[in-house]
Formats: C-alpha cells, sequence, structure tokens
C-alpha cells in the first residue's frame, strides 16, 4: 500500500495550485544527533505543512493537505488539531468528515488522537447515529480496547442508553464471561444509572446475576470484583441475602478464595465479637491455605482483626 501511495504521489512542487508556496524544511539544527531518514514524500509533504501553520491558512487546500499528513502520521496531534480550525473555518461537510475519521480509524483503532476529532465531530454535528454500532465493531475485533470503550461510554452517557447497553454487555457476556471489560462496562451502566445508592431491587439483581456467572466459573475473578465493587460507598447489609448466598456458596467451594474473602469483609463489617472472630478464622485460612500468594496481606489483616478483637 505504501509502495502504490509513493507511486501516485506528485511533489507538492510540481502542483499548480501549491507554486504560490514556500516550503519550510525541518530545523534539526547545525549538529543532529541522529537525523531521521524520512521518504521524499512524507519530507516533503511536512515541509508544506509547515509553512501552512506558519500563514493559518485555513483553506480548501489546508484541509486536503492535512488528509496526506494524516495518512503518513495518524498519530500527528498538530494535524489533527489543525484540522479542526480549518473545519470550521471552511464549514467542511461533517458527514464526510466522519467518513474520513473512520476509515483513518479502522486502520488505527488505539491512537487517541482520532477518538478525540471522532468525539469532536460527533458533538459538532449531534448525529450519533452510527457510533454505537462503530464501537461495537471495533470491541468485536478487539475487546480489549481501551479508547473503544471510553467512547462508547461518552456515547452511552450522552444518550442515557442504559437499558439497550444492557442487552449489548449480555450479549457479550454470552460470548464471553471472561470478558474483564464488559463487567467493567457493566458496572459503568449500573452506577451511572443510579447515581445515588443502588436500589434495593437492582442491588439485589445484581447480585444473583454476578452470581450466575460465579457458579459457571468460581475462579473467574471479574464478577468477583463487581460483585464487591456493587458495595462501593454503601454497605454488606444493605442486601438482606449477600451473607446468606455467600455462605452458601462457600460451603460448596470450600477452597474458592474470593468467596473466603468477600465473607471475611462483611463480618468485618458486622463488627461483634463473634464476627470479628469469624473473620479471624477467615484470615487465618486464607493466609495458610486459600490464598497463600497474599499471605503477608492476610497475616496483616488477621492482626488488625486479632487488635479489633481485644479492644471490643
Amino acid at each position: 500500500m505504501a509502495d502504490e501511495d509513493e507511486q501516485k504521489y506528485i511533489p507538492f512542487g510540481d502542483r499548480e495550485e501549491w507554486k504560490d508556496v514556500t516550503p519550510i524544511p525541518q530545523d534539526d539544527g547545525p549538529k543532529p544527533v541522529c537525523v531521521i531518514a524520512y521518504s521524499e514524500q512524507f519530507a516533503d509533504t511536512m515541509n508544506y505543512f509547515r509553512a501552512i501553520l506558519h500563514r493559518d491558512e485555513r483553506s480548501e487546500r489546508s484541509y486536503q493537505l492535512t488528509n496526506e499528513v494524516i495518512k503518513l502520521n495518524p498519530a500527528n496531534y498538530t494535524a489533527w488539531y489543525f484540522r479542526r480550525l480549518v473545519i470550521e473555518a471552511i464549514n467542511a461537510d461533517l458527514k464526510k468528515e466522519l467518513e474520513f475519521v473512520s476509515s483513518v480509524g479502522n486502520d488505527n483503532p488505539k491512537n487517541y488522537q482520532i477518538w478525540y476529532h471522532r468525539k469532536t465531530i460527533v458533538e459538532k454535528s449531534k448525529d450519533f447515529s452510527h457510533e454505537l454500532e462503530f464501537t461495537a465493531g471495533q470491541i468485536e475485533e478487539d475487546n480489549k480496547n481501551y479508547h473503544a470503550w471510553a467512547y462508547r461510554q461518552w456515547v452511552v452517557e450522552t444518550l442515557q442508553a442504559w437499558d439497550s447497553e444492557l442487552v449489548y454487555i449480555d450479549t457479550l457476556m454470552a460470548d464471553d464471561f471472561r470478558n474483564n471489560s464488559a463487567w467493567n462496562q457493566r458496572y459503568f451502566v449500573i452506577t451511572r444509572k443510579n447515581t445515588q445508592q443502588i436500589q434495593s431491587a437492582i442491588l439485589e439483581r445484581e447480585i444473583n446475576y454476578a452470581l450466575s456467572y460465579i457458579k459457571k466459573a468460581p475462579n473467574n475473578q471479574s464478577p468477583w470484583t463487581y460483585l464487591k465493587g456493587l458495595f462501593k460507598g454503601g454497605r454488606f447489609s444493605d442486601s438482606p441475602t449477600i451473607k446468606q448466598l455467600l455462605t452458601e456458596f462457600s460451603e460448596q467451594y470450600p477452597t474458592s478464595p474470593h468467596a473466603a474473602a468477600l465473607l471475611m469483609e462483611i463480618y468485618e463489617e458486622e463488627r461483634t465479637k463473634e464476627s470479628i472472630q469469624r473473620a479471624i478464622e477467615l484470615c487465618d485460612s486464607l493466609e495458610n491455605h486459600l490464598d497463600t500468594f497474599h499471605r503477608k496481606y492476610w497475616s496483616y489483616k488477621r492482626a488488625q482483626l486479632e487488635q479489633a478483637s481485644k479492644a471490643s
């Protein structure tokens, strides 16, 4: 593809519409430490781009020039920034601009500059009609693409598309319930939709949702982290069933460190003499049997609880 572009490339000095522009070469100083061997096309394009920047020329030809600069280096922050200034000045077609940024984005899905530019164009056009579909395509290609997820969160929150997003997450879970990004997205939706404390009915629903996947793979940490996160800013006592469900699960899967660790936190929160003693026993089990990798932490935690037991 690069060779094909080189063959089609016409130097700017040979283009009639650029005859009035004097290119500005890159200045690396009198004694550059390491001279980069830029291609002839790249050097020529950037020389004319620097000239346009120097003139602050916001014109149709400047707009077309940024096309070429970006295609040569999609991570060029200055090119994207100047392109936005030009778009504003010439009132460029935003629909075509979105097509351009989609094309570049498909080839560079983890380039922050592209995602930021896309957000700016969508905000300006107020056209969100393709955004959920576009991000879903990017996530299908790579479900760990942080930029795609962050952008999708912005779209979902802007559109208040909470319920449809939960349906989308369910499709991801059906495909791979170990997808940590999908669990993170569900947490985002549940906590942002319920900006205050999560309502009791929703809390119980989400506890059962997490446990349904935990039962399929007890050592999968993602739903355990999600389950614990549901109580962030609240108390385990906000749920009438969490302790009972975890106790039953722990009895069924006695070697699960995740169940023991969460139960330990519940007992610690209760703060009675009996519950603190039970928490100490769980710390001891985690330290010596269930989670020896984090032995020092559980030893530290046990010491804290023993001190609390003496003070009570």
